[in-house]
Order: structure tokens, then sequence, then C-alpha cells
């Protein structure tokens, strides 16, 4: 659309804005890595990108169409530490660090800001807000459920965290960036933690983790807050992660019988999965972000 095009020229520091790819970064391998990963949708190659400035496992990531935020994680100790990408000419830099530091905590975001909720060291339902434009980090509205290895994912004006270890484990907070107002999204349809998230302006979809059938996905429909069963990944596993354009959605990654490099390719039109390329680099509790602002 013309809007969807709008978003791919316009990023949110007037950057060069680069479509077409996702980035995986970061996870356990052999050891913790700052390895990344580029998938390029169309045609599905998967080349190194530029690796992190932190070697770390569980960040979150986020973005828009310019730039990808890496934040948390632990390395040899919890921290706040974020990594900055810039998808034209493939640079790294220190982002400004968040306000908490933790782990195993989760992201989403528009074209402006992104929102880095939950996560283990400290307060469970904290939030920080990343305004792209000026590096600036405040904190946001806390979550309705303190919680950590959780995942998230939104369009334009909400962000959905759902699943997590910190009560019920299907819970979701759904998160407005204007207002930054927080209130209970519709429950998942399985219980479960260590999952991935991505999604369209549409719909979000939640797959794997831990909490039965590891290969599971969930559906939400950001209209009315609906969810539904999606169609199950082509490999059961926890420990993923997930990004996509506004078409498909790639899981990469993860803990099924031993480390992965495995993704999944999920169509939303028709709810179609298939396996996409392998990552370069066998890994999980890795963390991915899309020079499309999340798909959009």
């Amino acid at each position: 659309s013309i809007m969807d095009r709008r978003r791919l020229f316009f990023g949110a520091e007037n950057a060069v804005a680069v479509s077409g790819f996702g980035l995986f970064g970061g996870g356990l391998g052999v050891s913790r890595t700052n390895y990344t990963d580029k998938y390029t949708y169309s045609g599905d190659t998967v080349a190194a990108g530029t690796v992190l400035g932190l070697a770390r496992r569980y960040p979150a990531a986020t973005g828009n169409s310019t730039v990808g935020i890496f934040g948390g994680g632990y390395s040899t100790y919890i921290n706040n530490y974020t990594d900055k990408y810039t998808y034209s000419g493939d640079t790294v830099v220190a982002g400004t660090v968040l306000g908490l530091a933790r782990y195993y905590l989760a992201a989403t975001g528009n074209s402006t800001v992104g929102i880095f909720g939950g996560g283990l060291g400290g307060n469970r339902a904290y939030t920080d807000k990343y305004t792209y434009s000026g590096n600036t980090v405040v904190s946001g509205t806390v979550l309705g459920l303190a919680r950590y290895g959780l995942a998230a994912t939104g369009n334009s004006t909400v962000g959905i965290f759902g699943g997590g270890l910190g009560g019920n484990r299907a819970y979701t907070d759904k998160y407005t960036y204007s207002g930054n107002t927080v209130v209970a999204g519709t429950v998942l349809g399985l219980a479960r933690y260590y999952l991935a998230a991505t999604g369209n302006s549409t719909v979000g979809i939640f797959g794997g983790g831990i909490g039965g059938n590891r290969n599971y996905t969930d559906k939400y429909t950001y209209s009315g807050n609906t969810v539904v069963s999606g169609t199950v990944l082509g490999l059961a596993r926890y420990g993923l992660a997930a990004t996509g354009n506004s078409t498909v959605g790639i899981f990469g990654g993860g803990l099924g019988g031993s480390r992965t490099n495995y993704t999944d390719k999920y169509t939303y039109s028709g709810d179609t999965v298939a396996a996409g390329t392998v990552l370069a680099l066998a890994r999980y509790l890795l963390a991915a972000c899309s020079a499309t602002a999340n798909g959009l």
C-alpha cells in the first residue's frame, strides 16, 4: 500500500530506509554470541550481518525501517546494554542503556518508539520506552503482570506482550503507544513461556515455547482482540526468535532436541508454514527485528 511504502522511506531519523530483511542477533550457541544473521524475505537468503557490540543471551530487539535496537540480556552479568544496528551500511554502535538491567525480556514498537517489557532482574513488569530519534530512554507504563520469558509483537498503535513465567502463562498485555496505557488483552490459547512473536498490521503470531505443544501458534487479531490457533510450526522448540514483514514471519533458532538453526516461514494470508533457509549459526535465546518496523 501507499502507507507501507511511506513507512519504508521515512525513518525516525531521516536515515536511508532499507526494506526486505530480518535480523537475528545474539543468543547461546556453543557459548554466548554476538553473531547476527540477515534473512532476506524475497529469495529466502541468509547472510552474516555485523556483530553486536556485546555477546549475550536472551536480549530483546525491535526497531523501525532504518535501525534495530537490541537491548538487555545476559553476558557475564545481567545488563542494560543496547546495540543500535543501522541497516543501511550494517553499522553497529552502542545505544542508550535501558533503565533497568534484565534478560528474558521482550520488545515491540512502531516507527517512532520501541517498548522493552518484562524480564528477569528487578521489577518484572517494568518497561522502557526507547525513542529512536535522539536515542532517549524513559520508563514506560508497567505491564499488568510481572513476568519473564514472554514475547511481543504489534502494529503501529499497540503492542501485545504475551505468555511468560509469572502467574498466568497465557496472559497478554495490550500497550498503546499513544498515551502509554496498558490493559489486559485476550489470553493466548496455550499457556507457555520462552516463546516468540511477530506479525503485521493486522495480526500477531505467537509461536513455540515451553508449555505443552512446542510448535503451537496463536493468531492474535488486534482489531477485536480475538485469539485463535494458527498453523503449527515445522519444528517444536523454545527459546526461538521471530520477525517478519507485512506478508510473512520468520521463526528462527531455538532449542528442540538440540540447538538449531532451523527457520519456519509463516505466511499470514492462508496461514501456511514452510521451512525457511537455515540460519548460519545454530543457537537459542536470541532476538530478532526487521528492517520494516515490525513488518508494517
